[in-house]
């Protein structure tokens, strides 16, 4: 393990551990590591995501819609037991909540206990791909959506759901995710393109180089980026439907347009996700959302590029060695009138080795540790 350190590392001069937002709540130049990846929840991500009104609302009244009499597994179930509780209380026959991390399945336990459901929900402890379950599963719950759409593991875990416990007709909340891609032109909302590290954000950084074994350069969320600061169209890729057969690799080859004249510096990176038929689709960039999105760095000085200009690239996935996260990358060109195109690549592993491999990340991270 190496001796790496967050709290060895200075900031970049002239920058401070945390920046007020400017307006509307918009953090503009700090960034936090995607988190959901890694076995790294607290009390705190449990309620930022509880407090996530969108989210929370949307499958609490999913759940009331479809768990009534039904049997429900809850995969990912947390310290608060959310949904396998509100199954209970839609009636649900009975409900399994997994949770793999002890602490929370220990809470969890408490919470069901004190909401007087002990006799309807069990608590199953471990990984819900290794744990067996007496009967089939009619609904099938899950919150294992990532800032990508699979980048927690949905394909891999819910494939195996579907396949181990689900009696014929199952059903899935949510029902299907996608991921969005569109360029940005980071120097509009951070001009001085100088990144930061949120003080209550960066000890989650630490968490999950101690649990990966060393450094390497996690995906970034900048809370800052909405739809409005795309500067191209915006593609559709690794749409996952959960009641079918889930591919756990893929390529899909997309073009975007831009739309201004600006400087290309990455791709901003979100996640589209139907809860049901009934409820309005999430989009993690066009709302707020605890799906902050993620910023994929391709050009350190900018691209020039204007109205016109097309992006052609490859976007792929496939798991990576712990046979549950997908590593991704893109790579492609960007195609400009009366100009040589220019190639670009995003490759980002759930584990990689790299670190501070270019201008984005040697920002956050402008000290080596020892």
């Amino acid at each position: 393990m190496s001796s790496y350190r967050l709290a060895e590392l200075s900031l970049p001069e002239g920058s401070t551990p945390v920046r007020v937002a400017a307006t509307d709540d918009r953090w503009f130049d700090i960034a936090v590591p995607s988190v959901g990846e890694y076995p790294v929840y607290d009390d705190m991500l449990y309620q930022i995501m509880i407090a996530d009104t969108p989210r929370t609302d949307g499958y609490r009244r999913a759940v009331r819609r479809h768990a009534r009499g039904k049997t429900v597994l809850d995969i990912g179930t947390g310290q608060d037991a959310l949904w396998a509780i509100a199954s209970a209380e839609a009636g649900a026959r009975k409900v399994y909540g997994v949770e793999t991390i002890p602490e929370s399945a220990r809470l969890a336990r408490d919470a069901v206990d004190r909401a007087g459901y002990s006799d309807r929900v069990t608590i199953v402890e471990g990984l819900s791909t290794d744990v067996e379950l007496p009967e089939p599963i009619d609904l099938c719950v899950s919150e294992i959506i990532g800032t990508l759409g699979g980048s927690e593991g949905a394909a891999s875990v819910l494939s195996a759901a579907r396949r181990d416990f689900m009696a014929p007709g199952g059903a899935f909340i949510p029902q299907w995710s996608a991921t969005t891609v569109g360029a940005v032109d980071l120097s509009v909302p951070v001009p001085d393109l100088q990144m930061c590290l949120d003080g209550d954000t960066a000890k989650y950084l630490e968490k999950i180089f101690e649990h990966v074994g060393r450094p390497f350069d996690v995906r970034m969320c900048l809370p800052g980026l909405r739809i409005e600061d795309l500067i191209s169209t915006r593609a559709t890729v690794e749409e996952l439907t959960f009641a079918d057969e889930i591919p756990m690799d893929g390529k899909d080859q997309r073009e975007l347009v831009i739309t201004r004249d600006r400087t290309l510096h990455g791709f901003m990176i979100g996640m589209l996700l139907r809860i049901d038929d009934v409820e309005p689709l999430i989009d993690s960039t066009a709302q707020a959302s605890s799906w902050i999105p993620v910023y994929a760095p391709v050009s350190d000085e900018g691209i020039p590029v204007r109205e016109g200009d097309r992006i052609v690239f490859d976007f792929s996935w496939s798991l990576s060695d712990d046979g549950v996260h997908p590593d991704y990358r893109m790579e492609g060109e960007i195609r400009r009138a009366g100009q040589s195109a220019v190639a670009f690549e995003w490759d980002s592993p759930h584990h990689g080795t790299v670190f501070r491999g270019n201008g984005f990340y040697r920002s956050l991270f402008p000290v080596e540790g020892p």
